[in-house]
């Protein structure tokens, strides 16, 4: 049993394409929330919850592909 290192290096891909997002998608809920208050403009709490569901799939799929490149029964 051995590490397939494309899947890993695929699965890291996934993983670093969530990190900034995860980091992006909570400022632009705070704005969003701010703006909903101030100008009743959905538009940034809208593209902040999409980044943030986006960041949340990524992540898991990153996950998931880095168990199994570690874990798979190929020989």
């Amino acid at each position: 049993m051995r590490t397939d290192k494309k899947e890993l290096f695929r699965g890291l891909k996934y993983e670093l394409m969530a990190l900034p997002l995860l980091i992006i998608a909570p400022i632009l809920i705070t704005i969003g929330f701010k703006s909903l208050k101030q100008q009743n403009n959905f538009i940034w709490l809208s593209v902040g919850v999409v980044l943030a569901f986006t960041a949340v799939v990524l992540g898991f799929l990153g996950i998931r592909i880095i168990l199994n490149a570690f874990f798979s029964k190929k020989p």
